[in-house]
């Protein structure tokens, strides 16, 4: 076969997988990649997260002070090097090579100025919560000074995100539309930009790694139909389409042009609007959580390429798995309707369910998920609605509630910082949810060095998860990139960094 699946938190280096080595051996630079993706990019600033095209596009255009490589491990970016003397402060050395794509030097003052933005509360960055409290300092021309008020296990993990870019700071203050407009200092220059409808990037001569990109050009078509996304692979209209629809993984890992990679990580769920009652009861969600089949979601909605979840969304192969809550919200109807007696709804109620209507992943989950609520009493109307809306609604409090997917932010436990902490600004944190227990394990954990001593702390965090249950926690599911074999040098990763795969990679692909 094909088809090659990798990890949930780490992967081995790969994106060859069926190539033979003759093929390998014509693999030339330059030339155009053009990739399909379902998510449409409408916002350009590169601190707010948009989406997973969104996430790939901005990590082609602007880096980070260190990154991830094909192999998951952070190393060197805009920092050369770096140094953590004590528990509560890290030391980046720059380097004195890098330009934006205007032209202009990058400077310490840029890399304080970027960081400071996301700090910015008026930015509404997606990190700010995780730099809320440093303090971040130019030594000298090429060393910057990251203090924490605590130890701070997760720091690094975070600035090494493409949502941690560096920018020009002239630039930013010279009144650009930093959401429509793009200056990084990546691998790729934005060439051209259609919102929500196409992107064109080209290879930044002045990269400061030498010999990368290899690409001359990568082309964005946001197709967020399934169908057409595969059609489009399969008639070679793109080269390479992100979010294989379940339904066709099988079917393209047959055909002996693409190559099918596959990774677990993402995780279904469903979102519940906290401020709106009864949804505000938790309760309530904890009912709703026990009707679930998640099985026959799996089967059903992923054709097998995805697993129940029936506890926490840590997975099984992390080192913070915990193995005793595995089971801990199984499908139960009996405790279901008890449940929702106890939250004072012993006829049901109605809900109405948000639903992305471009994946048949989404329409078929809330399809299943509408027949087992009904079992229980609960009337479940679907309105099915495209991607900006999405956003605009989750963002607007408009729903009672959402189908969605999401996967760990973080190759660290502190990712439930990013969705469930009192002050995350995520997009995807719940809305009007918060609970002062959970921020008080959260803190705690993000402060602890020991890795026995985090793992009790964060048991304890998944533990409240499952009491007052902001989410229905649904599957695993596998995240599939398809593309022709006249792509090499593709290395799809697993967990937190599937989205940045793209991004990742993109500076080391060739085409025949």
């Amino acid at each position: 076969m094909n088809i090659t699946r990798r990890g949930f938190m780490m992967t081995t280096v790969g994106g060859l997988t069926g190539l033979s080595l003759s093929t390998v051996a014509l693999a030339q630079d330059g030339g155009t990649l053009r990739y399909g993706t379902v998510t449409e990019v409408t916002n350009l600033d590169p601190h707010v997260y948009g989406g997973s095209a969104w996430k790939a596009l901005i990590g082609m255009i602007y880096s980070p002070i260190i990154t991830y490589d094909t192999s998951g491990q952070l190393v060197p970016a805009i920092a050369a090097s770096w140094e953590q003397p004590d528990a509560m402060t890290t030391i980046f050395t720059l380097r004195d090579d890098v330009l934006f794509h205007d032209g202009s030097k990058l400077t310490a003052d840029d890399v304080v100025f970027s960081l400071e933005r996301i700090r910015d509360e008026a930015t509404g960055a997606t990190l700010r919560s995780y730099l809320e409290a440093a303090e971040i300092t130019k030594q000298d021309d090429t060393t910057i000074v990251v203090k924490t008020p605590t130890a701070d296990a997760a720091l690094l993990s975070v600035l090494g995100l493409p949502e941690a870019a560096i920018v020009s700071q002239s630039w930013v203050g010279s009144g650009v539309n930093i959401k429509a407009e793009a200056n990084g200092t990546g691998p790729f220059m934005l060439a051209e930009y259609e919102t929500a409808v196409r992107a064109k990037l080209k290879a930044n001569p002045d990269y400061y790694i030498e010999g990368q990109p290899k690409l001359d050009t990568v082309e964005f078509r946001m197709i967020t139909s399934d169908d057409a996304r595969v059609s489009a692979l399969r008639s070679g209209a793109v080269d390479m389409i992100d979010f294989v629809p379940w339904k066709d993984i099988d079917v393209l890992d047959r055909m002996p042009n693409l190559t099918v990679d596959s990774a677990s990580g993402a995780f279904m769920n469903v979102w519940f609007n906290a401020t709106r009652a009864p949804f505000d009861n938790p309760t309530l969600r904890r009912a709703l959580a026990y009707a679930i089949d998640r099985e026959a979601i799996s089967r059903a909605a992923f054709f097998g390429h995805g697993e129940p979840i029936t506890g926490a969304p840590t997975p099984p192969d992390s080192p913070w798995y915990n193995d005793d809550l595995k089971h801990a919200v199984s499908y139960d109807i009996d405790k279901a309707r008890s449940l929702l007696e106890e939250a004072g709804h012993p006829d049901g109620l109605d809900l109405e369910l948000v639903v992305y209507q471009g994946l048949g992943i989404y329409t078929t989950t809330a399809q299943i998920v509408q027949a087992n609520l009904a079992e229980i009493g609960v009337n479940v109307s679907i309105r099915l609605v495209e991607w900006s809306d999405v956003v605009a609604r989750k963002n607007g409090a408009d729903y009672d509630a959402m189908i969605y997917g999401v996967s760990m932010k973080l190759n660290d436990p502190d990712a439930y910082s990013y969705y469930f902490g009192a002050q995350s600004p995520y997009w995807a944190a719940p809305i009007g949810y918060k609970d002062d227990t959970l921020q008080a394990l959260l803190d705690e954990g993000r402060a602890l060095t020991d890795m026995a001593a985090r793992k009790d702390v964060y048991r304890q965090v998944e533990e409240r998860l499952l009491e007052t249950m902001p989410w229905i926690f649904i599957n695993y599911r596998e995240q599939a990139q398809a593309y022709s074999r006249s792509v090499s040098g593709y290395t799809h990763l697993g967990g937190a960094l599937n989205e940045a795969s793209a991004a990742i990679s993109m500076p080391l692909i060739s085409k025949t």
